[in-house]
Parts: structure tokens; sequence; C-alpha cells
């Protein structure tokens, strides 16, 4: 069993058990202490599990975490994807960025070039404020304080009436027909950015592609994405749901 087969087990039987002690773990699987300690911090980073003092707990499927405790979340991973995102934006574009962990971090990493931004991420207006260039759209209505973004009947009609180069989207899950988020009102807003866009650049750690957490709602089937951007290669089985073009990019050595 290899190190990624071994931590989808840990989860399989925390839906079965609800807790289990790293020394549990390391019993179970003939591993070193270490070892099973390293798999639990790399579930718990990745939001997969909820770190417990001498072990780990299972994440309930409808227990997405908040914005602000998703930005401790293994942030070298996430500033590794906004930078490979960096490459998709250009001077004189007019892009959508989507509210995300990783988006923050993308929307500093482009500090200083010239371009518009679209957004509703109050995270992302703040990053962008930063420094005069690029010029900046935050939409306005009802303000998400959970997830810190705003939504609006509004802002949906607003973005029906811009043509986007590219949309830079997260999610909370990658299934099979298409990528899901978890609020309505944040995916009916991503959705119509995605639609308005020439390009479409998802960014998704691995994880979200086998994960469980409640998100019903879509966004946008897999033939709509045009670059993945992740932190480990893709297996062929995942990339069949995306079309043939799809730019598959993965930010492992």
């Amino acid at each position: 069993m290899n190190q990624e087969e071994r931590r989808q087990e840990i989860k399989r039987l925390l839906q079965s058990r609800h807790q289990l002690s790293t020394r549990e773990l390391a019993r179970h699987f003939g591993i070193s202490f270490d070892t099973a300690r390293r798999d639990i911090i790399h579930l718990t980073r990745t939001g997969q599990a909820v770190r417990v003092h001498g072990g780990v707990m299972e994440l309930a499927k409808d227990d997405v975490p908040a914005y602000l405790a998703r930005q401790h979340i293994l942030s070298p991973v996430k500033l590794e994807l906004a930078k490979v995102a960096a490459h998709f934006v250009h001077a004189g574009q007019c892009d959508f960025i989507g509210p995300s962990t990783s988006l923050e971090q993308l929307c500093r990493q482009i500090q200083g070039r010239d371009l518009h931004v679209v957004t509703n991420s109050i995270d992302n207006a703040l990053a962008l404020l930063a420094h005069p260039l690029p010029r900046a759209t935050l939409l306005g209505g009802t303000l998400e304080k959970r997830n810190r973004y705003t939504y609006s009947a509004a802002a949906l009609t607003q973005v029906s009436q811009l043509r986007f180069n590219t949309a830079f989207i997260g999610c909370v899950r990658v299934d099979p027909d298409g990528v899901y988020l978890s609020e309505e009102e944040d995916a009916n807003l991503i959705r119509m950015a995605v639609a308005r866009a020439r390009t479409v650049v998802l960014l998704a750690e691995k994880y979200k592609f086998s994960s469980q957490l409640t998100a019903p709602y879509l966004v946008a089937p897999l033939e709509q994405i045009d670059v993945v951007i992740t932190d480990e290669p893709m297996d062929p089985q995942t990339r069949q749901g995306f079309k043939k073009t799809v730019q598959i990019l993965s930010i492992a050595k």
C-alpha cells in the first residue's frame, strides 16, 4: 500500500470509527509513529480531517471549514498554486477571480500588473488594495460573513454583462461531472463568471477530487475547464472527465 492509498484508507476508517489515535494508525498499517503522524498532519492541513490531541477525528461531510480557518491550511501549497496561476494573468485583461484562499494568494502575486480584476471576495479586494494596480472592482451586495464574499441579484446582472479574458475559480469538490461549491449564492455568481469567460482556470488540490464534503451546487461541467492547477499529478482516470485540450499543471516536484 502506497502513501496515497494509506491516507485514503485512514479516511475510510474514520467514517466507521470517527476518531483514531496516532498509535492505533501506526499499529494498523505497520508503520512508524512518525509516519502515522505525518499522515495525520497531511489530512488535517488539507482539510480532510480534524486533528485532536493524540490523533485525528473525522470531518463531518457538511463541515466545510470557514474561510479564516482555511487560510492556515497548507499555505505553502496554496502559494505555489497561485504562482502558477499568475502565469495566466496578462496586462490589459479583464479577469474574474473568485473567493478562495489560493486565489487570495493569486491577488497578492499580481500586485502592480496593469489589468482589471473583478471579484466578489472581500479578501481578494483587500489584497489588491496594497498597490495602485491592478484596477479592481468589488461586486456589491449582501456580505456572507463566514466565507467573506458578497452576493446580490445586481452583482449577477453586472457579471452577465461583462466578458472576461480569464475566470479563476476554486471549489469545494470536483466530481466526474463537474466542479461544485457548497453555497448557492456563491455558486450562482461563479457559474455566471465561468459562462462569461474565454478561459477558465481551476485551482484545486488533489484531495478535492475525492472529497466527501457536502457541496451540492454545480459551478461548471468539466468540459468548461481549460486549465487545472493542482498539487499532485493527475491520474488518467480523473483526467478522462476533462476535454482533450485541457491543460493540467501540477506543482509537484
